[in-house]
C-alpha cells in the first residue's frame, strides 16, 4: 500500500488501478492508497468532488460508528455511516448543473477506518480546484473536536458529540479559504497520555498515515502549523521529565520539513492552576529557545476564555462557542503575523 498526502498548491491526484473515477477526487489529509480505494482515519480527513450532472453517489465502507459532514454547494448536512459497504447519495437534483461537494470526517481514528471505494454520477466528474493556503494541526482531544456538540460539561465522550468540522483550526481554515490537516487524538499527550494511560503517544502517532498502522509519511509543507499538545502531559499534577526534549525535537523536525511555515505552540484552555502554569512555562521556554536561536516564525499562542461553563461541552472541553473563541484568537495571530485576510 502507498500513502497519499495532500500536496498544497498543486493538483495531487492518486492513481487507482480499478477505479478510474477516483482520479478526479481531491483528498485533503492523510489517506492510504489500497489500490481500488482511499482509506482514512484521522479527524477532519476531507474528500472533494466537482461534477456536472444531476446526481452523485459514493460507496463508503465503515464500522458504523463514524459520521461525516456533507457540504453541497455550501449547504451542510450530516451523514451517519452504516456498518459495512454502502452507497450514499450525496446530490440529487432535477437539472444537470455543476456542483462542488465535500465530505469531512467528524470523528477520530479510534472509531475505526473509513474507505472510499467508488464514485458514481450520471454526469462528468471534474477536478476540484486546490486551495492556495493550508494549515496543519498536531493535537489532542481539543483539536479533534471532543464533546464539541455536548449540551453541557456533564456529558461524556461519544462519537455523536464529536465534530472536527467545528474546531478552532477548521473554522480558521474556512475563513482564510485554506485546507486544514488535523492529526489529533483524544487523551494523547506528546510523551504522556491522560492520567498516565498506557498506549502510543502523539510522538508515536503524528507521522503515521493511519493511526492504526505503522505506515509513515513526511508531513506536508504547509503555511501554518499549530502544535497544541501538553494538556494531557501536565494534567493531574504530572510533570514529565522528557517533555521538553521531545517538544524541542518535534519543533526542530517541523521546521526542517517546512522552513517557511509559521509555527504556533498552543496551550489552553483545559488546564487550570498549577498544571496550566507548568505547561505554559514549559512550552513558552521552548519557543523562546527557538526564537533566541533565530527562528522568528515560531511563536506561542495561549487559548484563553472567561471563567464559567458557558463555553464548555462534554467533560469541560470547548463547545462550539468555545472553539469559535479559539478560532478568533488564532485568526488574529495569523492576520498579524502573516498578513492574511479572511475570505469570508
Amino acid at each position: 500500500m502507498a500513502a497519499l498526502l495532500l500536496v498544497v498548491g498543486a493538483a495531487a491526484w492518486p492513481t487507482y488501478a480499478a477505479e478510474p473515477a477516483l482520479k478526479n477526487v481531491r483528498l485533503i489529509g492523510r489517506f492510504l492508497d489500497a489500490g481500488d480505494q482511499a482509506v482514512f482515519e484521522w479527524p477532519g480527513s476531507a474528500i472533494e468532488f466537482a461534477f456536472e450532472g444531476s446526481w452523485l453517489d459514493v460507496v463508503l465502507d465503515d464500522r458504523g460508528k463514524n459520521s461525516l459532514v456533507l457540504d453541497v454547494d455550501g449547504k451542510l448536512s450530516r451523514i451517519d455511516l452504516k456498518k459495512g459497504s454502502n452507497t450514499y447519495r450525496l446530490v440529487a437534483t432535477q437539472g444537470a448543473d455543476r456542483h462542488s461537494v465535500r465530505l469531512v470526517r467528524r470523528t477520530e481514528a479510534l472509531f475505526g477506518t473509513t474507505s472510499l471505494k467508488d464514485v458514481r454520477t450520471d454526469g462528468t466528474l471534474l477536478r476540484p480546484e486546490p486551495k492556495k493556503r493550508s494549515l496543519l494541526v498536531i493535537g489532542d482531544s481539543i483539536s479533534a473536536g471532543y464533546g464539541i456538540e455536548g449540551k453541557d460539561a456533564k456529558c461524556k465522550f461519544s462519537a455523536d458529540t464529536e465534530n472536527q468540522y467545528l474546531t478552532y483550526a477548521a473554522i480558521a481554515a474556512r475563513r482564510f479559504d485554506a485546507d486544514v490537516i488535523t492529526l489529533a487524538a483524544s487523551g494523547k499527550g506528546l510523551v504522556r497520555n491522560f492520567q498516565g494511560a498506557n498506549g502510543r503517544t502523539m510522538t508515536d502517532l503524528y507521522d503515521r498515515v493511519l493511526p492504526s498502522r505503522r505506515d509513515r509519511e513526511t508531513l506536508p509543507k504547509t503555511d501554518v502549523i499549530i502544535v497544541h499538545l501538553g494538556t494531557n502531559d501536565f494534567s493531574g499534577g504530572a510533570r514529565p521529565a522528557n517533555f521538553a526534549a521531545s517538544y524541542a525535537e518535534l519543533l526542530a523536525k517541523l521546521r526542517a520539513n517546512a522552513p517557511d511555515a509559521m509555527i504556533y505552540a498552543g496551550i489552553g484552555p483545559l488546564l487550570t492552576g498549577e498544571d496550566f502554569a507548568a505547561a505554559d512555562k514549559a512550552v513558552d521556554d521552548l519557543v523562546k529557545q527557538r526564537r533566541d536561536a533565530g527562528d522568528s516564525k515560531t511563536a506561542m499562542i495561549r487559548f484563553t476564555e472567561p471563567p464559567g461553563a458557558s463555553l464548555r461541552g462534554c467533560d469541560w472541553h470547548p463547545n462550539e462557542a468555545g472553539q469559535q473563541r479559539m478560532a478568533n484568537q488564532l485568526e488574529d495571530r495569523i492576520e498579524a503575523d502573516l498578513g492574511w485576510t479572511q475570505a469570508q
